[in-house]
C-alpha cells in the first residue's frame, strides 16, 4: 500500500453551537429493538452494541472515511484530441481524443492504490459539515482569509497531490465530489449529493484541469454491467489481480451491453458495498451486501430531450460549461432489503452518534462518450430515427472487460450510514456526555398519507461572505437580513425554512445558529461550510462556479421534498410577496394548482434605495437607515410591475417537489414532463413523441404580479454603489453607464415629466401594498418576536 497521508485535524473548521436548534442525523433510540435481524450475516443486538460502546469507547469503534486513489484509466491515445478555439464566440468545441479499443483491463492490485484518510468525521453528528469537500478556511501570511481560486493563475503540476489530503477528487476524478449524503425516509436508498468539479476551472490557462477532470462528467453517463461468479470472472480475465481465496463470496462484474446486463445494472455507475461492525470482533466489519447504484433520472436522456444536437453533456474544450445544470450530480445506492427497516429508523446509529453500518462507493470506470448516446428504443424511439450516433459497447469495451475486485479499485470507503432527515431536526440533550435521542415527529418507515407541509424554503446563507470577484469587499449584514427575511416569509405562509449555514467557509468566529434560535421548530439549520470553488464574476475567462450554493439547493430539495408539497430556493434579499386579495402564498399556490400549475416563476428586477428610508454619508452617497426594514428601504422596483420578460433571467421559482426532481437556481431543469419516454407516450396512444421538450403554461408560468404575487429584490446598496448620486441621478447626466441606484419614484400622475423639480430622473416604482399592508405587519411581527 502506498503512503497514507492524514490531513491536520483542523483542516476543516466547523462551527458548533449547543444552542443551535438543529442537530441532523440524530439516532433514534428504541429499546423495543433489542435484536434486529439485519442480515443472516449480521444479526444486530442493540443492547450488546451499546454495552461495547460503554466499555471500549467510541475511539475503539471508529473507522475513518477513506479514499483509495486509482491510477489513470489509460484509455486515450497520447497526443490526440484538443480543446479547440476557446474564444467565446467560436463554434470550435475541440476534438475528442482517440480511444484505445477495446478498453484496457484494469490490472492493478491493492498495492497500486494510494490511500488517504479523513479523520474529521467521527460520528454522525459531524455530517455533512466535516465531510472532506475542500481545504476549509485558509489564511495568508498576514492572517487574511484567502478566497480560494479567485483569479486565473495556472495550477502547479502537483496540484492534485496537494489537494488529495483534503479531498481526493482532483487526484482521482472518477471519485464523485460528494457534498452530502443520507438515507431516504423509507430506508431503501442512500442518497448522494455531488458536484461536477470540472466546472470549477475552465479558462484558457486550465487545459490540464479540463482534460484531467473529464471523468466527473463520465460519472453522469450510465453504463451497463452483468454480474458474474468468481469462476466466470477468472475464466474471462485471468490476468486480473486475485487474492487467492474468495471467502467473502461477493459478486464480480463485467461491462456488458444492455441486452446482456442485469436489470438493475442497465443504467448504473457505482458498486455499493455495505458492511457493518462485527460486534463479536468490533475492530472489524463484515460485508453484508452489494448493490448497483441508480440515478434519480437518466442524465443523458434528460440532455437529449433538451434538444441540443452538438452538446449532450460535455465537449473537449469545456464549453459545455454553458449547460449550468451539469454542475449538480445525484445518484443513490439501493439498500439491501433486509437492512431497510433499520436504516429507516436509524437503529444502527448508537447513542453517541457512532455508526455501525457503512457503505463503500466504487466507481465503474469507462471512457467518456462525446455525443454518442447509449440508450434503448423504449426511451427514445426506433434506432433509425436517432439524431445522434449510438454507442457500440461491443467495440469500445470488448467482450471480456471484467472489473477488478473492489479491493483493487479506487473508491470512497467507510462512509457511515446515519439516520434519515427528519421533519424539524430537533434533538434534546440527554446528559452531560452529549448523548442525543430523537423526538420522533413523523413516521420513518410508513408512507405518510399526506405531506405535513404545504410550502417550505431552502436558503444558503452565511454570517459574512466575500462578494464575487477578487477585488470585491465583504458583506456582513446577513444576520440582520436573515431575521427580517425569516419573519416575513413565515408571516406569508411558509411552514418551514431550511438554512444551510455557509458561515464556516468564511469565518471561524460566528455562525447563524444564534439568529435562528428564536424560531424554534419553524427553522432548521444545517452546517454547510463547503467553499465556493470559483468566485470569479460571470464575465471572467474562468467564470465562477458557486458549487457550495448549488449543492446546498440540491441537498435541500432531496432531503426535505418528502415533507413538503411545494418548495423554493431563494436568497435573503428576495421577498415573495402576496398581492391582490391574497394574504398567504399558500392560497396563491392552492389556486395555481387548480389551474394545472406545477412551477410558478417570479421575475426579478432590482430595487433602488429610497431617500426617505436612507441617510446621506460621505456627503454624496446614501445608506439604509438603521431603523428601516430592508423590505421598505428597497421597495422601489427599477422595472415596476408587471416586469418585462428580461426579468426571467434571474427568476426564482416555487415548484411542486414531486413534479421537479431537479431544480437549479433559476430553472426547473428536470421535470416529470421532460422525463416522459417514447414508451410512455406510446402507452398513451400518442404516435408522435417529440425529442425536444420544454415546459409550457399552465404547467410552468409567471406570476400575475398585480393580483397574485411578486418578488421584491432588496439587494444591499452601500456607499460604493450610491456614491455620486446627486450627479448620476440627474436627467441630464451624460455618463449613462454610471448607474443611479438611489430611488426617485415615478409619480402617480401618468402625464408627469420624466424628472422632478430638482432635475432628478424618475427611475423606479413603489409597491404600495408592500408599504401600506406588509411593512406594518412585518414590523409588528418582528417586535412581537423580540419581546418573546
Amino acid at each position: 500500500m502506498k503512503q497514507t497521508i492524514q490531513p491536520p485535524m483542523n483542516t476543516s473548521i466547523t462551527i458548533h453551537s449547543e444552542k443551535s436548534n438543529v442537530k441532523d442525523s440524530c439516532p433514534i433510540i428504541d429499546e423495543k429493538y433489542k435484536q434486529i435481524p439485519l442480515s443472516p450475516l449480521f444479526p444486530f443486538d442493540k443492547l450488546k452494541a451499546e454495552a461495547i460502546l460503554q466499555q471500549q469507547g467510541a475511539a475503539a469503534l471508529w473507522r475513518p472515511i477513506t479514499a483509495y486513489i486509482e491510477p489513470p484509466l489509460g484509455d486515450t491515445v497520447p497526443g490526440t484530441g484538443n480543446r479547440g478555439d476557446l474564444e467565446p464566440k467560436s463554434k470550435d468545441k475541440g476534438t475528442p481524443p482517440d480511444f484505445v479499443i477495446p478498453l484496457p483491463l484494469r490490472r492493478h492490485t491493492p498495492a497500486d492504490l494510494q490511500m488517504y484518510t479523513y479523520p474529521a468525521v467521527r460520528t454522525c453528528h459531524d455530517l455533512p459539515g466535516k465531510f472532506p469537500v475542500d481545504r476549509g478556511l485558509e489564511y495568508d501570511e498576514m492572517g487574511n482569509l484567502i478566497v480560494w481560486n479567485v483569479g486565473n493563475d495556472p495550477m502547479p503540476d502537483d496540484f492534485p497531490q496537494q489537494e488529495a489530503p483534503f479531498c481526493p477528487v482532483e487526484a482521482d476524478p472518477f471519485l464523485p465530489w460528494i457534498h452530502d449524503y443520507f438515507p431516504s425516509q423509507d430506508g431503501t436508498r442512500i442518497e448522494f449529493i455531488a458536484q461536477n468539479k470540472r466546472r470549477c476551472r475552465t479558462g484558457k490557462n486550465f487545459d490540464a484541469e479540463v482534460n484531467r477532470l473529464v471523468p466527473q462528467i463520465t460519472l453522469m453517463q450510465p453504463i451497463s454491467v452483468q454480474r458474474l461468479s468468481d469462476q466466470k470472472a477468472q475464466e474471462k480475465a485471468p490476468e486480473l489481480w486475485n487474492p487467492g481465496d474468495d471467502s467473502q463470496n461477493t459478486p464480480r462484474y463485467r461491462l456488458a451491453p444492455h441486452e446482456e446486463s442485469d436489470p438493475d445494472g442497465q443504467y448504473s455507475r457505482f458498486i455499493c458495498r455495505f458492511h457493518a461492525t462485527d460486534w463479536n470482533n468490533p475492530s472489524q466489519t463484515k460485508i453484508i451486501g452489494e448493490t448497483l447504484s441508480a440515478y434519480p433520472f437518466n442524465y443523458e436522456f434528460a440532455a437529449y430531450r433538451k434538444g441540443s444536437t452538438d452538446v449532450i453533456l460535455l465537449t473537449p474544450g469545456g464549453k459545455d460549461t454553458t449547460l449550468f445544470w451539469t454542475s449538480n450530480f445525484r445518484f443513490h445506492c439501493p439498500v439491501p432489503v433486509e437492512l431497510q427497516p433499520a436504516v429507516a429508523k436509524g437503529l444502527t446509529v448508537l447513542s453517541d452518534g457512532s455508526p455501525s453500518l457503512y457503505v463503500d462507493v466504487v466507481p465503474i470506470r469507462t471512457s467518456v462518450r462525446y455525443n454518442e448516446i447509449y440508450m434503448t428504443e423504449n426511451l427514445i424511439g426506433p434506432r433509425d430515427q436517432w439524431e445522434l450516433p449510438g454507442f457500440d459497447p461491443y467495440t469500445r469495451w470488448g467482450e471480456k472487460n471484467v472489473l477488478p475486485r473492489v479491493e483493487a479499485s479506487g473508491r470512497w470507503a467507510n462512509l457511515p450510514i446515519c439516520s434519515p432527515p427528519v421533519l424539524t431536526d430537533e434533538c434534546t440533550e440527554k446528559d452531560n456526555k452529549n448523548k442525543r435521542s430523537m423526538e420522533v415527529l413523523v413516521p420513518q418507515v410508513e408512507k405518510m398519507p399526506e405531506k405535513p407541509h404545504v410550502l417550505s424554503a431552502c436558503l444558503w446563507a452565511s454570517a459574512e461572505f466575500k462578494t464575487r470577484g477578487k477585488s470585491k469587499g465583504a458583506s456582513t449584514d446577513t444576520q440582520d437580513r436573515l431575521q427580517e427575511w425569516i419573519e416575513f416569509h413565515l408571516m406569508v405562509g411558509f411552514d418551514h425554512i431550511y438554512v444551510f449555514d455557509n458561515s464556516g467557509a468564511h469565518t471561524n468566529e460566528t455562525s447563524l445558529a444564534p439568529v435562528l434560535e428564536p424560531y424554534g421548530n419553524k427553522v432548521s439549520r444545517i452546517d454547510w461550510p463547503s467553499i465556493v470553488c470559483n468566485n470569479n464574476v460571470p464575465a471572467h475567462d474562468s467564470c465562477g462556479e458557486r458549487s457550495s450554493q448549488y449543492a446546498a439547493e440540491n441537498a435541500c430539495r432531496t432531503r426535505y421534498a418528502p415533507f413538503t408539497k411545494w418548495i423554493a430556493s431563494f436568497d435573503t434579499d428576495e421577498y415573495l410577496v402576496p398581492m391582490g386579495n391574497y394574504t398567504s402564498l399558500k392560497d396563491v399556490l392552492k389556486d395555481a394548482e387548480t389551474m394545472g400549475t406545477n412551477i410558478l416563476s417570479f421575475r426579478s428586477s432590482r430595487g433602488r434605495l429610497r431617500t426617505d428610508k436612507s441617510e446621506e454619508v460621505n456627503n454624496d452617497a446614501r445608506e439604509k437607515m438603521p431603523n428601516a426594514t430592508f423590505l421598505e428601504a428597497y421597495n422601489c422596483d427599477s422595472a415596476g410591475s408587471p416586469k418585462p420578460s428580461w426579468g426571467d433571467r434571474a427568476r426564482k421559482q416555487v415548484y411542486r417537489s414531486d413534479y421537479v426532481p431537479y431544480h437549479f437556481v433559476h430553472y426547473s431543469t428536470v421535470t416529470k414532463g421532460l422525463l416522459e419516454t417514447y414508451e410512455d407516450v406510446q402507452e398513451k396512444g400518442i404516435s408522435n413523441w417529440r425529442r425536444k421538450y420544454s415546459e409550457r403554461s399552465p404547467s410552468e408560468r409567471v406570476t400575475d404580479e398585480i393580483d397574485e404575487a411578486v418578488m421584491v429584490h432588496t439587494k444591499t446598496l452601500g456607499a460604493d454603489m450610491t456614491g455620486g448620486y446627486k450627479q448620476r441621478c440627474r436627467h441630464d447626466h451624460q455618463k449613462k453607464w454610471q448607474a443611479c441606484w438611489v430611488a426617485y419614484p415615478y409619480p402617480d400622475d401618468a402625464n408627469a415629466k420624466a424628472y422632478d423639480e430638482q432635475g432628478m430622473e424618475f427611475n423606479c416604482q413603489i409597491n404600495k401594498r408592500v408599504d401600506q399592508f406588509w411593512v406594518p405587519r412585518l414590523r409588528e411581527a418582528m417586535a412581537k418576536r423580540k419581546q418573546g
